[in-house]
């Protein structure tokens, strides 16, 4: 009662001050019908605290935030459900939620009398700027009476946590499915080139159906050479991220590290939604996503490029580089290209996607012309796209991939 009345507003006050002056000047002169209107004056600011009292303790709220992940660049909205659990119809509450400048601005609504155990919900949206995570509240509630005379406000302590994920960009079919390689010869050759040679073509022995000999293997050697059995495997694939700080330039969104996050995000996840076993790397060896695989795997990757910071290493890790397909992102400088073109980069056999960042454009201090050491990449095996700020993702994946699907399958 005493928060209520410290918080009467000027109609409030007004009445008190009108109602005390009416109640001398009544008893004055003695006008019992003066004196009745001056109670009343009086009284109907304590009624009126009274109820915005009851209403301060008996309110409840939840979010609920569509979709869980955003990814920048887009909107997400955010259903506010405000519930009265007095027995008692509110008066008029104005709504008050607090948002991160990286989300928007703050939200303010008013709900108009929200009855009794009643719900109320409002959607407000959220603009997603900049990639990390964020709590959006706490949740302000200003309880008005329907006299006009108390304003009493309740902060809620729950915040809701929104997680704001890299852009993804939708990237064309090139072929790259797991499924389409997993099997018989084409993984004898890829487990040969990684040097198993239990899964290599085996001698041709009485009682062998002819329709598995191996030709190409039975010239080579002489005799005739049979496939073994298929057996199903999956294919890995690696995508590697250049996190390093000193490689990058530009600010917020449109820094190149977001880019490279961004290209990270959309190649993991469509090489997820094709059969693919995915791991995430940073250029220093760190483990982002150890393992991931279909829709599950989904979240996990874009979580963990969400929340990703830039590394102070200044050089790329050679060790990284390994798996069964590798999708590279790295920045153009002098520090990148002799891991990427040296011996331990890749092994035989594997494909190579490349996607270097011309950074220049982007202001880095360390960054080389891009033109210079693509030749360099491509001769060591690269399938390699250029792309500057701006530029179209989706092309230049379809530019690395053009031969992909003939060079994984040989």
């Amino acid at each position: 009662m005493k928060q209520a009345l410290g918080s009467l507003t000027f109609r409030g006050k007004g009445f008190l001050a009108v109602g005390a002056g009416i109640a001398v000047g009544a008893a004055l002169a003695g006008q019992r019908d003066l004196l009745r209107i001056a109670v009343l004056l009086l009284v109907l600011p304590f009624l009126a605290a009274y109820l915005a009292g009851r209403t301060r303790f008996r309110l409840g709220c939840e979010r609920v935030v569509r979709p869980s992940q955003i990814p920048v660049g887009t909107i997400a909205e955010v259903d506010l459900a405000v519930t009265n659990l007095s027995p008692v119809r509110t008066g008029t509450l104005l709504l008050r939620d607090a948002v991160p400048p990286e989300l928007g601005y703050s939200v303010q609504r008013v709900l108009e009398r929200v009855e009794a155990s009643g719900t109320r919900t409002t959607t407000y949206p959220l603009h997603a700027y900049q990639r990390g995570r964020y709590e959006i509240g706490p949740l302000s509630v200003t309880a008005v009476d329907p006299f006009g005379l108390v304003r009493l406000t309740r902060s809620f302590r729950a915040t809701e946590p929104v997680l704001v994920v890299p852009r993804v960009h939708v990237l064309p079919d090139s072929g790259l499915r797991a499924d389409h390689r997993g099997r018989g010869d084409g993984r004898a050759l890829s487990m040969a080139a990684r040097g198993q040679d239990d899964v290599v073509p085996r001698e041709y022995r009485v009682g062998d159906d002819l329709r598995r000999i191996h030709w190409r293997a039975s010239a080579r050697a002489g005799e005739l050479m049979v496939r073994r059995e298929e057996q199903p495997w999956t294919q890995q694939a690696t995508v590697v991220v250049d996190l390093r700080e000193r490689a990058h330039g530009g600010e917020g969104p449109e820094a190149s590290v977001e880019l490279a996050l961004s290209i990270a995000a959309s190649t993991a996840l469509h090489l997820l939604r094709r059969g693919w076993h995915v791991r995430v790397l940073g250029s220093d060896g760190l483990v982002m996503v150890p393992a991931a695989f279909g829709p599950d795997g989904q979240p996990t990757v874009l979580e963990a490029l969400a929340l990703a910071e830039p590394s102070t290493a200044r050089d790329w890790d050679p060790a990284t580089v390994r798996a069964d397909l590798v999708v590279a992102v790295a920045a153009a400088d002098d520090r990148a290209t002799p891991s990427l073109t040296g011996a331990g980069s890749r092994t035989a056999g594997q494909l190579g996607l490349l996607f270097l960042l011309d950074t220049r454009a982007w202001g880095a201090s360390d960054a080389v012309p891009a033109r210079d050491i693509e030749r360099e990449l491509l001769e060591s095996g690269w399938h390699t796209a250029i792309l500057g700020p701006g530029d179209d993702v989706p092309a230049a994946w379809r530019a690395v991939t053009a031969d992909a699907d003939e060079k994984v399958s040989r």
